[in-house]
Order: structure tokens, then C-alpha cells, then sequence
């Protein structure tokens, strides 16, 4: 595997872990932006051999993990003054924006997971941004949240039952996630629809997640959004993407598949990908069936023909 490690040292003073993998010859240039928030980039390390395996697409793969996260610096977050500067959108978006230029990135694939997804959205949104991209990747994330929670709510339903749908939700209302009972509910939703490799474990998942940031934005788990994404929405405003975007999901997904698929439609050049039996992290519990998704839009993208 060929890779590159770079320290990117932004304005603000701080440092951000980065690296990028593959042929660096490749006109095909992706910039992947991770979930969480505050989660690692560790999921996008084998992107490079994963398109050329199951779709024979040689591509450079720029990665980065955003501040606070677990390998890039991390302000206090005990102060207010940083909690006001940093855990916001703008913040993080315009962050997207600087990396692009410590990469030297230009008519790029951008592509982000979960959150990730809400940071692609945003940074499309943003003319001067946009102008940059070849195409987006909008990776198991809906336009709006409440679609989101929808679909959350409807697995809790539909796996445990009325009676556990409602322990689970006074267990949120309380903010007393300790419980042994809540725990074991949340190890088998993760397992159905967050990443279903049978060799995936739930809390080795979470050990390198910052939480003050994961916290703050989502709430105390993928099953409960009570930070400041609750009300996060830009269903209204896709007509306005003039590039070809990538709508792509797992069919067990915490997101809703109609909600991508009205996106897909709404976006003036929309593409819609489910990954049958995939969960929220589809790209790697069914890897060829993703690579094989994502590698036809980069070629018909590149054909034209999106």
C-alpha cells in the first residue's frame, strides 16, 4: 500500500493528522471526510486498493482526521471560549476548505461518511467551495435529520418491541446511559445497522472517538441525536448542486434508503447506490459491492454520462 503521511498545520495553530494512498499519478484525486464527529479516518486507509481491486480504478485517496479527533490536535474543549470557536459547522466546513488547499486539491471527488456526509453536504453548498469539486460522495447520510431519527426510531421499534422502545427512551430522557440492559440494546443495533461484519465489535468502535466532540454535535450514541445536529436540514436547498453527487446507503442503514432516494431525484445530477445487506458503514462489510457502486459513478462521471 502506498501511502504518504503529511502533517497539516493549519492557521489556527493547530495540527491535523493527514495522509494520502494510492497512485499519486492518478488524475482521479478523493478527499474522504469521516463520521462521528470525532471519529478516526481509519476506515478510508484501504480506499485506494479497494477501487482498483473491485472496480480497476487507480486513484489517490487524501485522508484527514478533523480537529479533536484522535490523531490531530484538540483544543480544550473545557473552555467555552473553544467550544464557541471550534464545535460549530463553519468552523468545520471552512476546515474542509483549508485541507483542500494544504493538499493542493483541485476538480476532486469529495467524500464524506455519516458526518462526514453533513460536511460534504455543506461545503457543496458553498459556491466557492464547490467550484473546486468534480463530483460528491454523500456516504450513508440524509439531508435532513429527522429522517434520520425516523429511521433510528423505526429499527428500535421493529428489533425490540414496544415495551424496550419505550425503556430505551426513558433511559434517553433521563441522560443515564450506564445501564448494563441499555448497553446490550444499543451492541445489537449496532451490530444490525451500523456495521454488520459478523467480526465487528461495538466498543472497540468507539474507543478512539472524541467524545467531546461526538457529544456535542450527536448526542451520547448513533441511536440518540440530541446535540446540536438535531435540527441540521438542507433538503430544500439541493436543486441548487450543479455537480454530479453520489447518494450511496446500505440497506440496514441508520439512514433512510427512501430519504436518499429523494434526494438522488431532487439533485439535478443524482445518483442513488444501495449496498444490499449493508449496514451504515457498507464500505466495509460489503466492500465489493460499494467499490463496484462507487467505481461506476467515478466512470461515468468521468464519461459524461452524470
Amino acid at each position: 500500500m502506498k501511502h504518504k503521511t503529511k502533517i497539516l498545520h493549519l492557521k489556527n495553530g493547530y495540527d491535523l493528522w493527514g495522509a494520502s494512498f494510492g497512485d499519486p499519478n492518478s488524475p482521479i484525486k478523493i478527499l474522504a471526510l469521516h463520521g462521528g464527529p470525532g471519529d478516526d479516518a481509519d476506515e478510508f486507509i484501504v480506499w485506494a486498493d479497494q477501487l482498483k481491486k473491485f472496480a480497476r480504478i487507480d486513484a489517490e485517496v487524501f485522508v484527514y482526521e478533523q480537529l479533536g479527533s484522535f490523531h490531530s490536535e484538540s483544543p480544550d474543549f473545557s473552555k467555552k471560549e473553544n467550544v464557541d470557536n471550534y464545535l460549530n459547522y463553519n468552523y468545520y466546513i471552512n476546515e474542509v476548505e483549508e485541507v483542500r488547499q494544504l493538499f493542493d486539491l483541485d476538480n476532486f471527488y469529495l467524500a464524506g461518511h455519516s458526518w462526514g456526509g453533513i460536511l460534504a453536504y455543506e461545503y457543496m453548498l458553498r459556491s466557492e467551495y464547490r467550484q473546486h469539486l468534480k463530483a460528491g460522495i454523500v456516504f450513508s447520510m440524509n439531508d435532513n435529520i429527522d429522517d434520520y431519527v425516523k429511521q433510528i426510531n423505526k429499527e428500535l421499534l421493529d428489533m425490540f418491541g414496544e415495551q424496550e422502545f419505550k425503556y430505551m427512551k426513558r433511559i434517553e430522557t433521563s441522560g443515564d446511559f450506564s445501564q448494563k440492559h441499555y448497553h446490550q440494546n444499543l451492541i445489537e443495533l449496532y451490530k444490525e445497522h451500523l456495521n454488520r461484519d459478523p467480526n465487528y465489535n461495538p466498543d472497540d468502535g468507539m474507543k478512539m472517538m472524541a467524545e467531546d466532540v461526538y457529544h456535542h454535535f450527536q448526542g451520547n450514541n448513533e441511536f440518540v441525536v440530541t446535540g446540536e445536529m438535531k435540527n441540521w436540514n438542507v433538503s430544500s436547498r439541493l436543486p441548487e448542486f450543479d455537480i454530479p453527487v453520489l447518494e450511496t446507503v446500505g440497506e440496514f442503514d441508520t439512514m433512510s434508503v427512501e430519504s436518499a432516494k429523494r434526494s438522488a431525484r431532487k439533485l439535478p445530477r443524482g445518483r442513488f447506490a444501495l449496498t444490499e445487506n449493508g449496514g451504515h458503514s457498507h464500505a466495509q462489510d460489503h466492500p465489493k459491492e460499494f467499490f463496484e457502486h462507487l467505481g461506476s459513478f467515478i466512470k461515468d462521471v468521468k464519461a459524461g454520462n452524470v
